[in-house]
């Protein structure tokens, strides 16, 4: 019996000594664990392969344009997104024209986001919480455009005291303010005004007349965190442009003024539920401006558009889907005579349209470190017969399905390669006299005679980060084929002929858009920045232009962009930019001559001639 017993013994000292062991190495292990990482303090950050992210609380690092920082403004130094000059509103992104783009306020879009010229846009950066920049729309957005989309983001947080931020420039000023409405609300408020005329009038007056220009914006969000995972934003914003040249000694004979603004209302809930969430939004958007002569001829050019809609977006593990609903009433420009002097008094045509998509996109996994996309969004167009005589007299139906597939590859030492191809319809079109910010651009909706846009596109991107997480390199090659596209043929003085339609003003063609975008960026530490170089090509095709293929009027062929921003404390920053571009092409004058009073112009082949580089 005594060696069963020294058995047991042994067995029960073993036991408990294993246990001491097990209670002393364990809490020495674990409290000898560090983890450390650089905080990124670039304001530019990658959102998968295809989407930029800028945080607006890093905008004070970056240079300002008149003391005042503007978002719109940034995306132009960003790789494969450009402008034609420094007071062109418009963004070109790939090569699209800038209409091509959808340019929103918490996905809700926002019609000519600019102010005096395009030197500001329509957004007061500190209202918002994040910029996202997305350079080719797919169906998986559920967006009817053939570029990118530019989307303002609003705060999603609630403060927990008052907040407010104020920047004076030198002509405007701007400032937000943080208001908490207990523990699960707040109201966040921004206002801009300019004082132009009130520190320039001087700078304004020209021989016999007088310029005054103004310009402002407010913006009011309301946030409620209704549940733990219910969130409700009730979104306002009305900005306004109002220009006038004053005769001042009656030798004019006239006196000119045109306003021109944005008005939106939206309502958005998001709901977060266990492997997705859903978001709503019904919403109200519009843009209207009013050219005014006066005198011996009273004439006036009016344009609106205006957009009562619905969308619905929703995820759930690996799918999204969404349905969307637009109803668009649209004035397209024309030139009316109260006076009757000049031309017949009419009516301007109204057109109305509805818009209807539905998309579905399913994410998965082949094997290991390859995954894929796979999206369709299907389109439902009617345009109405429109309310004025001499325009189209009936219904134009159209239906389209938009496929998407995108291959990718990804691991942390390689980093992530994407290669798609996708297809978009467009269905409100875009042209004017030019693309300055000034109210002589216009939309109008696609019917039978200038028909819905069309676009097939295929890119390659790949990104990687460098040197333990503190540089970030992306490099993205594209090609897209444009058809339908439109351009407006006729000079401000053919709008006096009696027998002017749109119609007849808008010419249609096809163009096609190829380039590579690289970018570096530093992401970490007090020095940081971005180096983006781009080259592009944006060709187009018409008719009446000899049915050559020629430059679109944007093409800048090489772009070179650099950032930079040292913090050199908790109060001093110092930031800079340098920007070079190839110049952009116009059709160059051959040769004038005089005959029987009247100075006559001989233009060589259309946009066969380029600018100095820039």
């Amino acid at each position: 019996m005594q060696f069963p017993f020294h058995i047991i013994v042994s067995l029960l000292l073993s036991v408990q000594i294993y246990s001491v062991e097990c209670d002393t190495v364990l809490p020495n292990f674990l409290e000898n664990v560090d983890i450390v990482s650089e905080r990124i303090s670039s304001p530019i950050k990658n959102d998968g392969a295809t989407t930029l992210k800028l945080d607006m609380e890093y905008m004070h690092r970056l240079p300002k344009i008149l003391g005042n920082a503007d978002p719109l403004r940034y995306t132009q130094m960003l790789p494969g997104v450009q402008t034609t000059s420094e007071i062109d509103a418009g963004i070109h992104i790939h090569g699209n024209d800038f209409s091509h783009n959808m340019v929103s306020l918490q996905g809700v879009p926002v019609y000519n986001p600019a102010h005096i010229l395009g030197i500001f846009s329509v957004f007061n950066p500190t209202h918002f919480s994040q910029m996202a920049i997305t350079k080719n729309v797919t169906a998986g957005d559920g967006c009817s455009r053939l570029g990118g989309i530019i989307d303002m983001e609003l705060h999603n947080e609630l403060p927990y005291k008052l907040k407010g931020d104020f920047a004076v420039g030198m002509m405007s000023s701007q400032g937000t303010l943080q208001i908490p409405l207990g523990k699960k609300a707040a109201l966040f408020t921004s206002l801009r005004l300019s004082y132009l005329n009130l520190f320039y009038s001087g700078l304004l007056k020209m021989n016999d007349g007088q310029l005054k220009y103004t310009f402002g914006d407010v913006n009011v969000t309301y946030l409620q965190k209704i549940k733990e995972n219910h969130t409700l934003h009730v979104n306002f914003y009305t900005g306004l442009d109002d220009v006038k040249m004053m005769d001042l000694s009656s030798k004019l004979y006239f006196n000119t003024g045109s306003q021109w603004g944005n008005m939106l209302g939206a309502a958005h809930w998001d709901y977060k539920y266990a492997g997705g969430n859903m978001k709503q939004s019904l919403y109200f958007t519009g843009y209207s401006n009013l050219l005014r002569v006066r005198g011996n001829f009273n004439l006036t050019m009016p344009s609106e558009i205006y957009d009562f809609g619905y969308r619905a977006d929703a995820s759930l593990r690996n799918f999204k889907f969404g349905v969307s609903l637009a109803n668009h009433n649209v004035v397209p420009q024309s030139l009316s005579d109260e006076k009757n002097t000049l031309m017949d008094a009419g009516g301007h045509s109204r057109q109305k349209a509805l818009e209807a998509a539905l998309y579905v996109k399913y994410s998965g996994n082949i094997y290991r470190y390859f995954n894929y996309d796979i999206a369709l969004k299907g389109d439902v167009y009617t345009k109405f017969k429109d309310t004025h005589p001499g325009t189209v007299s009936s219904n134009y139906n159209y239906q389209a399905l938009n496929p998407y597939v995108k291959l990718g590859y990804g691991n942390v030492a390689f980093g992530d390669i994407e290669l798609s191809y996708s297809t978009q319809h467009q269905y409100l079109l875009n042209c004017g006299f030019t693309s300055l910010g000034l109210p002589v651009e216009f939309w109008l909706a696609a019917d039978a005679h200038n028909k819905p846009q069309l676009a097939h596109n295929i890119q390659l991107s790949y990104r990687r980060e460098l040197f333990d997480g503190k540089y970030d390199i992306s490099v993205e090659a594209y090609y897209k084929r444009l058809y339908n596209q439109v351009e407006y043929k006729l000079s401000p003085l053919d709008l006096l002929n009696k027998q002017h339609t749109v119609n007849d003003a808008v010419i249609s063609g096809n163009g096609y858009n190829y380039g590579a975008n690289i970018m570096v960026n530093k992401l970490t530490g007090k020095f940081t920045g971005w180096v983006a170089y781009s080259f592009g090509r944006a060709l187009r095709q018409f008719d009446v232009y000899g049915n050559k293929w020629f430059p679109s009027n944007h093409e800048r062929i090489h772009e070179l962009n650099v950032v930079a921003s040292y913090k050199i404390n908790d109060r001093i920053d110092i930031g800079g930019t340098f920007s070079y571009a190839s110049g952009t092409p116009y059709t160059k004058v051959m040769y004038m001559y005089l005959m029987n009073g009247n100075v006559l112009a001989q233009y060589g082949e259309h946009n066969s001639s380029r600018l100095k580089d820039y």
